[in-house]
C-alpha cells in the first residue's frame, strides 16, 4: 500500500468514527440529504491536509474522494467554503455515478448556487436511477417547484 493510499485509508477511518448519517432537510425544507448527525471539529491543518489528499485521490478518479472534497467546500468553515468548488467536485463525483453526489448537486441547484429547478430535477433523477431513494423524493419536489415557478 502506498503512503498516499495509507493516508487516505487512515483519514477515512478517522472521519467514519465521528460521522453517522441521518436524513435532514435543507434550509428551505424542500429537499432531503444524507448528512452526518455529528459534526467533527477540525483542528490545526487537518482540513488543509484532507483537501490535499482528497484532491489527489479525486484526480485519480476516486469518486468518493471527489464527493468528500465537495462536501468540505460546501459545508466547511468560512476559510474553505466555496459553492463553485463544491459544484465542480460534486459534478466530478456524479459523472462517475456516485449517487449521493448527484443528490447533493441537485440540492445546490434547487436551494443554493443558482436556483434552477430543471437542473436540480436532472441531477435528482440521476441519483434516483443510481438507487438513491432520497433523490427520487427530491426529484418530485423539484418538478413540483419548477411547475409552481412557471405559474
Amino acid at each position: 500500500m502506498t503512503t498516499k493510499n495509507a493516508a487516505l485509508f487512515l483519514l477515512g477511518i478517522i472521519v467514519s468514527l465521528f460521522v453517522r448519517a441521518e436524513i435532514v432537510t435543507t434550509p428551505s425544507g424542500h429537499f432531503l440529504r444524507n448528512e452526518s448527525s455529528e459534526k467533527v471539529i477540525w483542528y490545526g491543518g487537518l482540513v488543509a491536509k484532507m483537501i490535499f489528499f482528497y484532491d489527489q485521490a479525486c484526480a485519480n478518479a476516486e469518486s468518493e474522494s471527489c464527493f468528500h472534497l465537495a462536501t468540505i467546500y460546501e459545508t466547511g468553515d468560512a476559510s474553505v467554503q466555496s459553492n463553485a468548488k463544491a459544484l465542480e467536485y460534486y459534478k466530478k463525483a456524479c459523472d462517475a455515478n456516485y449517487s449521493q453526489a448527484c443528490n447533493n448537486l441537485g440540492i445546490l441547484y434547487g436551494d443554493g448556487v443558482e436556483r434552477d429547478y430543471a437542473q436540480a430535477a436532472f441531477y435528482f433523477d440521476k441519483a434516483c436511477q443510481l438507487k438513491e431513494q432520497i433523490g427520487c423524493k427530491n426529484k418530485a419536489s423539484a418538478i413540483d417547484l419548477q411547475l409552481k415557478s412557471k405559474r
